[in-house]
This record gives structure tokens, C-alpha cells and sequence, in this order.
């Protein structure tokens, strides 16, 4: 496995020893973690067991078993810079020599000082202030107090379809799947409202396939401005809006040219803290740095995590200043704190992947290779015209639109997990997302190689000519 190795599968998918370790995880972990062998089987058909994984390097990824495979997923958009980056090992092995642990906001590290510097020179305009986190969830929910201390107001709005991860304040703000949410209904924030995302495949509001993305957009915003407008809906009660500048797990959404200036526009005007959640979309991965910088809208609150430290767990809400100020200072007992915070070995880690990335220009390259990974993918589209409703995203953050029906658009619902099983079985990594499990995302670390992506198309297109 040398990181750009094409696929080298010597057993049944999964593999003996993968069973085996997945059947003893089953004895210690809460069993509506990881997929177990009495649930291997969905109402598909098709099998849920799940890999072990053991090593990984590159686009590569080796199991317990010795199967090798190529990693489109980047393992949750984490390994942008590929799998065991050398810088970043190299950062992470002299750290350890020096410091693992420091004391968060009691006595920092010199790595979290740096980090936090080169942060705030990377991050659009003055956005220049951080709070450090370890998740996604870390991240969105600092942003969401922030919001609410700054304002005063405890109203947030989302959207449909959101991913904002699953702790109790980013919860209330996710929409992805009401499963997630049920459960917990009432315990979730009840001034959280949601409203739809421009959708430009599938239009809300009843809006014709045929409408058109300044149609779209101004539906929303249109409704949008109503809530806002209102006395009858509460909107004095709210004080901010998160969204996703371009949808993960929702399904790799796209939101029209102009929608985000919008948006920017109609928080200015009605005093709400813009939040743009790039936990996912950042660093690099929409051939940008930052998502946003596509349509030139900087929010008031940057989130962002997953690709930012080569696989430790590290995240960052990032603030104006004047945004930021009104924590006040500290009195020496902060009110928004973790034991982890600022870990050193993390930010060093972190460190290394930021100079890559701007050494290296990988957003540039990420922009260019993901334009050629559309066309390839519209190709396949106009192939299978039946199964392909539409192909999207950005950079190496896209999506195959999976459907029963081209003319009414409607879902496939289980075409995507079967892909995913065929891929699988061939040596290739790849998820479901959307809404409604239809959407096949391709988001692979950027250092994968023509050849592995060869072989991933050849795999991919057999799946769908199998399909009747």
C-alpha cells in the first residue's frame, strides 16, 4: 500500500478478521453505534457489515484482513491532504517528544498561540478570533452562544436538510434526518426555526422544475424577509442564522449565485449573527479555501473542523472581533471551556496542514481536478439518464443524484447503498448522503491519482449497468 495503490482485495468483503472484531466491539459498545452482523442486512438487501480498519495512507486504506482499497471519502472529508500526510506525521511526532498536553485556558501552549495566529490569516476579512473545539458539534455550538450573547436574542434559524452535528445545541439546529431528532424533541432548543434551502434540483415552495436559480433564490430570501418582517412569528426573539454555504450530508446542495449575499444582506439589515458552518466545505475542499470565498460573502461566524488537522480532532469557531468581544474578558474561570482545549499535539498537527495547503496550493489544484471529475461525472450522467438525475458540488465535494423517476425527480431509495456495496466489493470507498439516502458522495482526499480514479469510474459504471 503505497498510498496511490489501486485496489488488492484476497478475501470476501468484509473479511474474516473484520468479522470477528466487529462481532467482539458488539460486546462493549452501545449497540446503535457501529453496525453489527444481526443488523447486516437493510431492507435492501444489501449487506451492512461493516470494515475494520487498520492502517491508511495516501488515498489508500488497508483492513484487518490485508484488503486495500481507495478511500473516496476522504474518511468524512477528514484526510484532505491524503491519508498520513509526512508533514503532518512529522508534526505530530515532534510535538509528542515535547508537549501532549497543556492546561486550555489556564496555561496554553506556545502550538495553540501559533495556531490560532495562522488561523486568523487564513480566514476571509477580519475574521480573527477563535474558540477552540474538538468537533464539529464543539464548533457550531460556540458559534450559536456567541450569537445569543452578543444579541441577546435566543431565536436561531436553519435550514432543511442541515448538518450541524448531533450534541444537544448543534442538534436543535440539524434537520437532516428527523430520526436523529425524535427522540430528543423535547429537549431541543424550541427557538430554533427552519426554512427551506435553495434546493435548485428539487425547488421548495412548490416551485416548478423549471424555475430557475434568481427564482429560487429569491423565494427563499422572499420568505426569509417575511419571518423576519412579521411581529406574528416572534422575529424579535431572533438573533441568528446558520447554514451551510454548500450542503454535506444533506446531500452536496449547491445554493444559487447570489443566495448567500442575500442572506448576508437581510442579517445586516435585521441585526442577526451570520454563521456559516464549513466543517465540512473548508480547507480546501470546494477548490477554495473557504466555500464562501465563491460568492465573496464573509460571515460573521466561520465554523470549520474535519480537514483542518490531518485526523485529530480539532475544530474552531471563528469570530469578528467585535463579535467576539461580547464574552467580555476573562476573570480567570472561562464560561465556555473543555479540558482539551487548544491540545498541542493537535494544533501542530493542525499547523502543518495549513502551510501545506497554502505552499502546495491545493485549493487551486482541488478546483481543477474537481472540474474534470464533473465532466466525467455529467458523462456518466447522460449514460444511465434514467438513474442519474443530477450531478453536483464543487471542487472534490460532489454528488450523484440517484432517482426512479428523471421526470418527477424522485428519489431512488436504495440504489445509493447498493453502489456503495458494489464499490465496496471492488475495492473502493464510498457514502450515501441526501435527505433521502439517494445521493452517492464522492469527496476523496486530494492527492488521489488519475489511476485510482480510473478504476473507481470503471467500478462505479458496471454498478449502474447492473442496474435493471
Amino acid at each position: 500500500m503505497q498510498g496511490s495503490s489501486l485496489p488488492i482485495i484476497k478475501t470476501a468483503i468484509p473479511g474474516p478478521r473484520s468479522v470477528e472484531l466487529v462481532d467482539e466491539l458488539s460486546r462493549t459498545e452501545c449497540p446503535a453505534i457501529t453496525a453489527r452482523r444481526a443488523r447486516r442486512t437493510l431492507e435492501s438487501g444489501v449487506p451492512q457489515d461493516p470494515i475494520v480498519w487498520h492502517k491508511a495512507k495516501g488515498a489508500n486504506v488497508e483492513d484487518v484482513d490485508g484488503n486495500v482499497y481507495v478511500d473516496l471519502t476522504a474518511a468524512f472529508a477528514v484526510a484532505g491532504l491524503g491519508h498520513g500526510h509526512p508533514r503532518v506525521l512529522a508534526a505530530a511526532h515532534a510535538q509528542l517528544d515535547q508537549l501532549v498536553h497543556a492546561m486550555g485556558d489556564v496555561y496554553p501552549s506556545d502550538q495553540k498561540i501559533a495556531f490560532c495566529k495562522r488561523l486568523a490569516e487564513l480566514t476571509p476579512a477580519d475574521l480573527q478570533q477563535s474558540i477552540l473545539g474538538l468537533s464539529g458539534s464543539d464548533a457550531v455550538e460556540a458559534a450559536l452562544k456567541t450569537a445569543a450573547i452578543h444579541t441577546g436574542r435566543p431565536g436561531i434559524i436553519a435550514f432543511w436538510g442541515g448538518y450541524h452535528g448531533l450534541s444537544y445545541g448543534a442538534l436543535a439546529a440539524t434537520s437532516y434526518r428527523n430520526s436523529f431528532r425524535k427522540p430528543f424533541i423535547a429537549q431541543l432548543n424550541p427557538h430554533v426555526r427552519h426554512i427551506p434551502y435553495p434546493d435548485l434540483y428539487r425547488p421548495p415552495f412548490g416551485l416548478a422544475h423549471s424555475a430557475t436559480p434568481t427564482e429560487i433564490s429569491n423565494a427563499c430570501l422572499a420568505h426569509l424577509r417575511a419571518m423576519l418582517s412579521s411581529p406574528a412569528t416572534g422575529s424579535e426573539e431572533i438573533g441568528a442564522l446558520i447554514i451551510e454555504p454548500i450542503q454535506g450530508r444533506g446531500g452536496e446542495v449547491v445554493p444559487p449565485s447570489g443566495f448567500l449575499a442575500g442572506l448576508r444582506a437581510l442579517c445586516d439589515e435585521f441585526g442577526l449573527v451570520l454563521i456559516f458552518d464549513e466543517i465540512f466545505s473548508g480547507f480546501g475542499r470546494t477548490g477554495a479555501m473557504f466555500a464562501c470565498d465563491h460568492e465573496c460573502v464573509v460571515p460573521d461566524i466561520l465554523c470549520v473542523g474535519k480537514g483542518m488537522a490531518g485526523g485529530f480532532p480539532l475544530s474552531a469557531a471563528i469570530g469578528k472581533p467585535q463579535i467576539m468581544a461580547s464574552w467580555g474578558l476573562s476573570s480567570g474561570e472561562s464560561i465556555h471551556t473543555s479540558t482539551f482545549l487548544g491540545n498541542p499535539l493537535g494544533c501542530a498537527m493542525a499547523l502543518a496542514v495549513l502551510d501545506v495547503l497554502v505552499e502546495e496550493n491545493w485549493p487551486r489544484r482541488v478546483a481543477i481536478l474537481g472540474d474534470v471529475l464533473l465532466a466525467r461525472l455529467q458523462k456518466l450522467q447522460s449514460r444511465f439518464p434514467d438513474l442519474i438525475g443530477e450531478v453536483r458540488g464543487r471542487g472534490l465535494m460532489l454528488g450523484i443524484d440517484l432517482v426512479i423517476d428523471p421526470a418527477t425527480r424522485a428519489p431512488h431509495p436504495n440504489l445509493a447503498i447498493e453502489l456503495m456495496d458494489h464499490c465496496r466489493s471492488r475495492g473502493y470507498l464510498v457514502l450515501p448522503s441526501g435527505i433521502h439516502g439517494n445521493v452517492l458522495a464522492i469527496s476523496p482526499p486530494f492527492v488521489i491519482t488519475d489511476a485510482q480514479l480510473d478504476g473507481f469510474f470503471t467500478v462505479l459504471e458496471e454498478g449502474l449497468a447492473r442496474h435493471p
